[in-house]
């Protein structure tokens, strides 16, 4: 697949309600009925909207039943959509869907993603808030990716696994923006190497480095949001001026890189 300019403006996994309103809604593997696209809030269940989930042992066989379902069943979804606290167990299932060209975590507890790698149908893909990741690597082995976000991946400081994923269009780095938590990245040499990328985001991370200069070498680049600071607000001039360059924060926020 390919990126469509919309994708690119505001970002592949842009919440636009008419879209996710499409997509049903549930919490137990009883309200599912074929459905290949689905939001799953399967978990902190017996807060104010699901007061009906009294025990642990209710709540942990809703997670039970969805793993059960999620292995038994691995052509059942193409697209899958998480907005509540996603544990190990549940990712685990959930990498078993060959046929899955979608997959949006809002956060979790998973420090383990290796299991990633049976995704290999795989197209858009956003991991939430997983701080406890301890490795990128099997990011790098989805050879049908075009769109990879992840967010506040707190133990990891490298990223140079991603430059081997030459398929990608669109990738965004940030950091935990509501806190805000920051991440730590060493550097971004990695970026040097993927010219084709079409939308590049890094937010909410302190660059070790202080080197922003691999950005210049994005010529295919369409939409790019940096952090301000210092360090992007000297290279501003030479960034606004990337060839394709026509969203995003320098393009559409000039005066948050003034010096």
């Amino acid at each position: 697949m390919k990126l469509n300019d919309r994708q690119i403006e505001y970002g592949f996994n842009y919440y636009f309600k008419e879209e996710n309103d499409k997509i049903k809604s549930v919490v137990e593997l009883a309200e599912y009925n074929g459905e290949e696209k689905l939001t799953i809030n399967c978990t902190q269940l017996g807060d104010s909207f699901t007061p009906q989930y009294k025990t642990q042992k209710e709540k942990k066989r809703v997670v039970l039943e969805w793993c059960e379902f999620l292995h038994q069943n691995p052509m059942a979804f193409t697209e899958l959509h998480f907005c509540t606290r996603m544990p190990q167990e549940l990712f685990d299932a959930v990498c078993s869907q060959k046929r899955l060209k979608q997959l949006d975590i809002k956060w979790g507890a998973y420090k383990d993603i290796s299991a990633i790698e049976n995704l290999t149908s795989i197209e858009l893909l956003h991991i939430g808030s997983g701080a406890s990741v301890e490795s990128i690597k099997p990011l790098s082995k989805l050879k049908n990716i075009v769109a990879l976000s992840v967010e506040n991946f707190q133990k990891i400081a490298n990223y140079d696994d991603f430059s081997e994923m030459t398929t990608l269009e669109s990738l965004s780095i940030v950091g935990d923006g509501m806190g805000p938590k920051f991440i730590k990245i060493d550097n971004i040499n990695f970026v040097s190497r993927m010219s084709q990328l079409r939308f590049f985001k890094l937010l909410t991370e302190r660059l070790q480095s202080k080197d922003y200069t691999p950005v210049l070498e994005l010529k295919n680049v369409e939409h790019l949001t940096l952090r301000s600071n210092q360090e992007v607000s000297k290279l501003y001039n030479e960034l606004i001026t990337l060839p394709k360059l026509k969203w995003g924060l320098l393009k559409n926020k000039p005066e948050l890189y003034e010096k």
